[in-house]
């Protein structure tokens, strides 16, 4: 590893792919927390973003970057090492370092691995006063998530892939400024900088769905369409820009027809599209805090039924929610 600026043709192509997708201007003058693993990707947009900040530039960076590492300890010596060689890059680069070791080491489901990592994110990045959270998802990522979410019957949100930004609390944003770049270029990148990376042999387990997906589906599919990854993700590109369009219309929908009080009352409407109610529900659900990880289509679905007085009667829904239809208006009531 290497603290000076590094520099090749590949390198600077990866970097500009960077600024596009977030301006260094909206993040020089403000704390970034990097979600850092040791893995490629992750040490690429490290990297990139320290190479970027140093930058000449007429209006001189006044944020911070921090690195954050959060070891699961699943794999001993091994998310041992990485989490060395985290630290050893912070201190490279001479940038702040903070790292946290679980102490569940007995989970090993992707989702609770992702909330737990996720939470120490948002928790760093309270502590260090940041206004980002940057983490590096690739277009890799984008489209086996896209491929995870179709199989488990999602919709149209599910099929935009993974969101670029999103709100992380009250303060922070999440970001995902490697988005558009793909696994291999990132990693021909770092080798044109002669930059090493920990490599997380977890990744070839067939045990975690998404490696499936990554091992066996993908493949499958490239050996019958070879550009197949790349039309998933222009096809996510233009879901996403749908899906922005009904989430506009949702909320509106939301404050016409939703009271929040100690139970939730939907009035009832019989025009309004399935998609844009539905869009609205998901909405309320994470304004709820409810679980939304055990809510499948067809859970949406029914809700959309009562809502449009399709069906009525009692239902329970995911999370102890009580779903019932009362006088031209659908109640919610959390363990109810």
């Amino acid at each position: 590893m290497t603290a000076s600026e590094p520099h090749s043709e590949i390198w600077d192509r990866l970097c500009q792919s960077v600024l596009r997708a977030w301006p260094r201007s909206r993040w020089s003058g403000v704390g970034v927390v990097i979600g850092c693993s040791g893995g490629a990707d992750s040490v690429a947009l490290v990297r990139a973003l320290h190479h970027l900040r140093h930058q000449p530039s007429s209006d001189p960076p006044t944020g911070f970057l921090t690195l954050a590492h959060f070891n699961h300890a699943t794999r001993g010596e091994e998310s041992d090492h990485d989490e060395t060689f985290v630290r050893a890059l912070a201190d490279q680069l001479e940038l702040p370092f903070v790292g946290q070791r679980s102490d569940q080491t007995d989970l090993r489901d992707e989702e609770s691995l992702r909330k737990m990592r996720l939470r120490f994110l948002k928790e760093t990045a309270e502590q260090q006063g940041a206004r980002y959270v940057a983490v590096a998802h690739s277009s890799d990522d984008n489209v086996e998530t896209v491929l995870h979410h179709l199989l488990r019957g999602t919709g149209p949100t599910g099929l935009a892939g993974i969101r670029p930004y999103r709100s992380l609390g009250q303060d922070a944003v999440l970001i995902r400024p490697l988005l558009s770049v793909s696994r291999d270029c990132i990693r021909t990148a770092l080798r044109s900088i002669e930059q090493s990376w920990c490599e997380d042999s977890s990744n070839t387990s067939r045990d975690y769905r998404r490696n499936w997906i990554r091992h066996e589906l993908i493949p499958l599919i490239q050996s019958k369409y070879p550009d197949a990854t790349e039309a998933i993700s222009r096809a996510a590109v233009t879901q996403r820009d749908w899906v922005r369009s009904i989430e506009s219309m949702a909320e509106d929908w939301r404050t016409q027809h939703v009271d929040v009080g100690d139970a939730v009352v939907i009035h009832c409407d019989v025009e309004t599209d399935a998609p844009v109610i539905i869009t609205a529900m998901q909405q309320l659900w994470s304004i709820q805090a409810w679980p939304m990880q055990s809510m499948s289509q067809t859970h949406w679905q029914r809700i959309y039924q009562f809502v449009s007085a399709t069906q009525t009667g009692v239902c329970m829904l995911p999370g102890a929610i009580r779903m019932e239809s009362a006088d031209g208006c659908v109640v919610l009531k959390c363990g109810g």
